[in-house]
């Protein structure tokens, strides 16, 4: 049979949009039209501690995984190419500052948190950030992914669980038997909670690697690791990730994506009306919550003007 050549439908390309993924996906409808369509420049430029931070813990991993190039973590780390990276970096106020520094300092405690959980899986070559696309029924664009390790014998994610720095200066002189301590948990007067891994998968994850099985037939695992704990979920101990559960999740994710495709449908192009049928939550622009924290003003009372606000 001749395969038939799919095309992105016109509900996107009248919007400039050629595809999509999981995190998009799962972005809220008012944040999808202020990243992704109404300001994609200036939203890409836009970066936090944990994403940067994230980004450098996968790199280290996929780089002593993936290459044959560095005998231990530490090589790794002190390579130009991390180096780099770290010094790009620049914080949009003290308390990113701080969290960086502080995933930067932990950075070697996570990574190999991450390789004990992959010395879980059979042993195996890796190669990273290997692309895929695919089509899902019912949505009428591609899907376009990026997955983090793919082995001779699994595929997988890496996913960091990161604490919060809160500034908490010292109120009296540090004490001998507790400076260790202190000091492990401690930047000039900011220190940082140590988290645990979930004990379960978040669903988010399981329906991005529902997504990823969709097309590669490898047995797929998650790696969980913070600085202080690690869990790796497999098939094999972890219902989410056998087959039926990951076709369920899939089917949610296709849902999660017709509903903007249907918005663009009715659209038809028109910024403006895609805009009153996308209504932000001003609540989460004033508290600057998590997707706000590092928006310029000036950019926030750009998208609030669009209501008149």
């Amino acid at each position: 049979m001749e395969k038939r050549i799919r095309k992105v439908a016109e509900c996107y390309t009248k919007f400039g949009l050629q595809h999509t993924s999981k995190s998009t996906a799962c972005l809220k409808h008012s944040d999808r039209l202020f990243k992704k369509i109404l300001f994609p420049k200036e939203t890409s430029k836009l970066n936090n501690a944990s994403f940067k931070g994230g980004n450098i813990v996968h790199d280290v991993v996929q780089l002593f995984v993936s290459t044959n190039q560095y005998e231990t973590l530490d090589d790794v780390i002190n390579s130009d190419k991390i180096q780099k990276e770290i010094d790009s970096y620049f914080p949009f106020n003290d308390k990113d500052k701080y969290k960086f520094k502080f995933i930067i300092k932990n950075l070697k405690a996570t990574a190999q948190n991450h390789l004990s959980n992959l010395a879980e899986l059979e042993a195996q070559t890796f190669k990273a950030e290997i692309e895929y696309t695919a089509w899902l029924p019912n949505v009428e664009t591609y899907w376009l992914m990026y997955l983090d390790l793919v082995g001779t014998k699994n595929f997988g994610d890496l996913k960091n669980c990161f604490g919060a720095a809160k500034e908490s200066p010292l109120k009296k002189p540090v004490n001998k038997g507790t400076a260790k301590k202190l000091i492990d948990n401690r930047i000039d007067d900011w220190v940082y909670s140590n988290v645990k891994v979930p004990q379960r998968p978040y669903f988010s994850d399981v329906m991005q690697i529902a997504l990823y099985k969709h097309s590669c037939s490898l047995p797929p695992f998650l790696s969980y690791a913070s600085n202080c704990d690690r869990k790796l979920f497999t098939e094999n101990n972890c219902d989410e990730l056998k087959q039926e559960n990951l076709d369920q999740a899939l089917k949610i994710l296709s849902m999660y994506e017709v509903a903007w495709q249907k918005k663009l449908e009715i659209a038809d192009g028109d910024v403006e009306k895609l805009a009153w049928l996308c209504v932000p939550d001003v609540s989460d622009i004033k508290k600057n919550t998590f997707m706000w924290e590092n928006v310029p003003d000036e950019l926030k009372n750009k998208f609030l003007g669009i209501y008149g606000l």
